[in-house]
């Protein structure tokens, strides 16, 4: 069978390949687009139409309180129509029109209906549905009890996963000619470590070797494979995985690394150009020898049981989290000691990632929350050490994209005007909902998130890494929001002179106080910091080095 039939096996079942003429195989690959098109079609408009029923719930509700104004009137009638534009164009890509129809009887209620006020709580329920909350049940339960509240809890975070490590090797070479010989490596490593894992930990361990292309033999930083072994991670699904290359590792000190390990996305890299040398001026090695077969395997095993939990250790009778460098001598598989293996056992129950598959906006939100909180220390840690506060100081772009409109405003009248006039509490809330905005804008528009490209499935490690990404952008926004005011309240304390301010014709304050100067160099820092994020950018490698996932250096 070949891979195009496999492919369309698995998605539309059996019966699609009984007849593998010509003209059926093209009949389904047709149906296979058409499947595509629209599920692409209802992820990208997911988001959009869930903001438009929110808004719509809210114009009901204010109706029902106060009544609505003539623009307010509108702005329903708009909503409308494009709730209608939006079912209308899912029902001419939908591939079974009936079964859509049929699945979404509620959204064709409210929409052939519109003239009884009634049925626009039909809206509350098409907010449900617009992220699939309805078919899945998780947070309606959520809503009646507080019983069913835990229990909806318990279900969001998918089901129990098998007491098992699914891991994939992922060869990335840069010469071409080196894939080979690369490729038998892991293949010899599985079987050197396989034993090993399984005895530690008390599960199965299961391996699978892919492949990914390297545009040049140039160094890399572990930071550089995360897209392509995230999106790997995802399509697997896999618990770990494991990138191999040909190519030197540069670790954040522009040190060259034999491999690097990330605990938080359970991710590691092992470069076989140093395990192939001891050295400068020191003989080089082939794959084949067996001291570089077992110093891979003490290399793997350690970085291993840094992503499990265990801790480097400085005494040398621990073979593996004791003695990590490359030693001539090694004519054996390392082992794991018996602290280091009861430890690894009672991390085993957990060690299996849990999956979250087709999830909605909504759910994959739940998910990451659950998943952050299943794991505190794996989210604060790298919070704690990457200092990402002071990031902005290291992204020319963004500092400034946000001082130079800061600059111009403080020089503005009308601009001290509106900052003297606003409250205290509206300046806040200014200040909050805009780094909240500039954050989540520059996640999404740099695509930082883990796996890069959308994904259907997002393992449980993938979920807790993207919550550190996001907070450890917020936290640069915030850091940049503190800097900006800080050089605000500089420049109005020693640049202008406290009776020029009051000769202003639109100034209407008599008495300048210095919370006024603060909640000024606020409104203004708050805007500076929008404007750095809708005019700056982020260089993804940076802002991931910054991140500090694979910290720990062998």
């Amino acid at each position: 069978m070949r891979l195009s039939e496999v492919v369309i096996f698995g998605y539309l079942g059996p019966k699609a390949t009984t007849n593998r003429s010509f003209k059926n195989f093209n009949s389904l690959a047709r149906k296979t687009k058409a499947y595509r098109i629209f599920y692409k079609l209802e992820e990208h408009l997911e988001i959009p139409m869930f903001l438009l029923a929110l808004c719509w719930l809210y114009l009901f509700i204010a109706e029902l309180v106060s009544g609505l104004t003539a623009t307010q009137e509108n702005l329903i009638i708009i909503i409308w129509i494009l709730f209608i534009t939006e079912f209308l164009i899912k029902l001419v890509v939908a591939p079974r029109k009936l079964d859509f129809v049929k699945n979404n009887w509620i959204t064709v209620i409210a929409l052939l209906i519109p003239a009884l006020r009634v049925f626009r709580i039909f809206y509350a329920l098409r907010l449900l549905q617009s992220v699939r909350v309805i078919n899945s049940t998780r947070i309606i339960r959520a809503l009646t009890s507080g019983k069913r509240f835990f229990s909806a809890l318990k279900e969001a975070q998918g089901p129990k996963p098998e007491k098992e490590m699914n891991v994939c090797f992922l060869i990335a070479c840069g010469k071409k000619e080196n894939e080979e010989s690369v490729t038998n490596f892991g293949k010899q490593l599985i079987q050197d470590v396989k034993s090993e894992l399984q005895e530690s930990t008390g599960i199965k361990w299961f391996f699978n070797i892919e492949h990914a292309e390297l545009d040049s033999r140039k160094p890399r930083r572990p930071s550089d494979f995360l897209d392509v072994a995230s999106q790997r991670m995802a399509e697997g699904p896999y618990d770990m995985l494991s990138v191999i290359t040909d190519v030197s590792l540069i670790s954040r000190k522009n040190k060259t690394e034999p491999g690097l390990s990330s605990s938080v996305a359970r991710i590691m890299v092992l470069s076989t150009r140093k395990l192939l040398t001891s050295g400068r001026d020191e003989p080089t090695y082939k794959l084949t020898e067996n001291r570089v077969r077992h110093n891979a395997a003490l290399l793997f095993l350690y970085l291993t049981g840094q992503i499990l939990g265990l801790k480097k250790s400085s005494s040398r009778r621990n073979k593996i989290m004791g003695a990590t460098s490359f030693s001539e001598e090694r004519n054996e598989i390392p082992s794991f000691n018996t602290e280091d293996r009861k430890i690894l056992k009672e991390k085993a129950n957990n060690a299996p990632d849990r999956e979250l598959k087709e999830g909605n906006v909504l759910e994959s939100l739940v998910f990451h929350i659950l998943m952050t909180f299943r794991h505190p220390a794996a989210f604060f840690t790298p919070l704690l050490r990457n200092w990402a506060i002071f990031l902005p100081l290291s992204l020319p772009g963004l500092a400034t994209a946000a001082v130079a409109p800061a600059l111009i405003l403080i020089f503005t009248a009308e601009t001290w005007d509106v900052g003297f006039g606003m409250t205290n509490v509206t300046a806040g809330l200014f200040a909050v909902i805009s780094i909240m905005f500039a954050s989540f804008y520059l996640v999404r528009i740099q695509s930082l998130f883990l796996p890069r490209r959308e994904k259907r499935i997002i393992t449980e490690h993938l979920a807790v890494a993207n919550t550190v990404i996001y907070f450890s952008i917020f936290l640069a926004c915030i850091g940049l929001f503190a800097m900006l005011t800080g050089l605000m309240l500089i420049i109005e304390i020693y640049v202008f002179p406290a009776d020029l301010i009051q000769t202003w014709p639109t100034l209407e304050k008599q008495e300048i106080t210095n919370a006024d100067k603060i909640r000024l160099a606020v409104f203004i820092s708050t805007i500076g910091v929008t404007t750095g994020a809708l005019a700056g950018g982020l260089e993804s490698r940076t802002v991931i080095q910054h991140l500090a996932f694979f910290r720990n250096e062998v």
